[in-house]
């Protein structure tokens, strides 16, 4: 993150004050694609989803592959509903031959999840949180305003390749300095296919999700962002922007949500559980 960049994500953190108010009339989907992995730590994060989202949740579906058994199994026992991958885009990870470098780096699976969340096919609700399964919200979050706007929590990370290719697919340069990259966001049904139309506009003859695929620099071990991409597309009357204050922990620091609340929530909105801290 560069200088300026960190400059004005302490300037935003500081003048935050307070969340904005929820619509009252909103009620949102919650989409959360995961592999079998993801399974440890995810009733955490389904039971801060439903202590701290400020939006009724019409429903929250997990997208996967099904095969084995376990995650359908996980899905009906906590009463949400189990989404099979394939039946989304009518293909899977491994149609995608996302291989990276010299070293052929598999990262269909990558990419893959996050065309699932920009296909907007899964739930009913006009708005739909995406949040990653290793993420756990520990104060109230608001996604959709009073005013029909969304709210978008942003991070300090910068990777350029990202921007680069935002650049090449649609041709829009970031509308800020800080970074919409923060394991969770809200998409507006109809903004997103707008956005999908705007890619298959700049992109003739190809159907948005392959534009996506053949955009990839096969050289970037992550060379795209759907958080970046939909973020900087939304029209800046439309959004709020907050600072996410997100904190990194290791799975030797899990414990109950009551418990990492109340460490934790003074002074962080959420906290997050990633594999290189496990």
């Amino acid at each position: 993150m560069s200088k300026l960049g960190r400059k004005a994500y302490y300037w935003l953190r500081a003048l935050t004050k307070r969340m904005p108010a929820p619509s009252g009339e909103v009620a949102v989907d919650v989409v959360i694609p995961v592999v079998a992995k993801d399974l440890k730590i995810l009733p955490l994060s389904l039971q801060a989803l439903r202590r701290n989202v400020n939006h009724n949740i019409a429903g929250i579906y997990i997208v996967a592959n099904g095969e084995d058994g376990i995650v359908p199994e996980f899905c009906r026992e906590n009463g949400v509903t189990f989404v099979e991958e394939r039946s989304v885009l009518g293909y899977g990870p491994n149609d995608i031959n996302l291989l990276i470098g010299s070293e052929k780096r598999d990262r269909s699976g990558w990419l893959f999840q996050q065309l699932l969340k920009l296909s907007g096919a899964i739930g009913q609700s006009d708005y739909f949180i995406t949040i990653d399964a290793d993420h756990i919200l520990l104060r109230p979050h608001t996604f959709v305003t009073r005013d029909d706007k969304s709210v978008f929590y942003q991070s300090c990370e910068h990777h350029q390749p990202y921007f680069d290719n935002m650049k090449r697919l649609v041709g829009r340069n970031p509308d800020c300095r800080l970074s919409y990259v923060s394991h969770k966001m809200v998409f507006n049904r109809d903004n997103l296919k707008s956005l999908r139309e705007e890619i298959e506009r700049k992109n003739p003859g190809k159907t948005w999700d392959r534009a996506i695929i053949d955009s990839v620099d096969r050289n970037q071990v992550s060379g795209f962002s759907e958080f970046e991409l939909y973020g900087n597309f939304t029209d800046k009357s439309r959004k709020i922007l907050l600072p996410t204050l997100n904190h990194h922990l290791s799975y030797a620091s899990l414990g109950t949500l009551n418990d990492m609340t109340a460490r934790y929530g003074g002074m962080y909105r959420s906290i997050t559980f990633p594999d290189y801290k496990s």
